[in-house]
């Protein structure tokens, strides 16, 4: 049975993707005008910039933040919750958890290149935070869903169930034990008997 939460990916999900997810949350709610800025380079679509400073601008990038600011929270909340479950069933509720976000990471990745200009797309490096962070620290947390998912780095489980052939096992042993106490004694009480006969006849 393999490690259903190993401390690498707790610690991970538990603390490194919300905090960075935290980050994103206060960067969109407290800076939205600065966060609208800077989803682009200076030189495109100049006719937007401003958009984080106007009502209906503030209120898309505030509630982006809020979004990032739920994710967050559930992990912080939930994995040590999952922790404390028997080992059999925190696996479950992992992947439960995990196969949607895995989803949700490539959506999000798809939806911030898709509307750039391809030319944009292709120089990486003419590419501004928060473009790096929807797609770079994106594409890290996909990756780190994608390997617990496939079992990597996940050993086997200490507290490991009985598999049928070890509960076999243990029940013939337990048997045997059992049985062999009965036998001992038997033999006890004739070796006894023949040695009170012997004194009988010989004297």
């Amino acid at each position: 049975m393999r490690d259903p939460l190993p401390s690498a990916y707790y610690y991970f999900f538990w603390l490194v993707e919300p905090i960075l997810t935290l980050a994103g949350a206060a960067y969109a709610i407290f800076l939205p005008t600065t966060y609208a800025a800077a989803l682009l380079p200076s030189g495109v679509e100049r006719s937007t910039a401003g958009l984080g400073s106007t009502v209906r601008g503030q209120m898309v990038v505030c509630c982006l933040g809020s979004c990032f600011l739920l994710l967050a929270l559930i992990s912080f909340s939930l994995f040590p919750t999952v922790r404390a479950l028997p080992a059999a069933h925190q696996e479950p509720v992992v992947r439960a958890l995990l196969v949607p976000l895995a989803v949700a990471d490539l959506v999000h990745i798809a939806l911030t290149l898709l509307p750039l200009p391809l030319s944009l797309v292709l120089r990486p490096g003419q590419w501004t935070g928060p473009i790096y962070g929807n797609v770079a620290i994106t594409a890290c947390l996909f990756l780190a869903r994608a390997a617990y998912l496939a079992g990597l780095g996940r050993g086997p489980s200490q507290a490991r169930a009985l598999t049928p052939s070890t509960r076999t096992a243990s029940t013939a042993s337990a048997s045997a034990s059992a049985g062999a106490t009965p036998r001992r004694s038997v033999r006890g009480r004739k070796s006894a008997a023949q040695a009170e006969v012997e004194r009988a006849v010989y004297g």
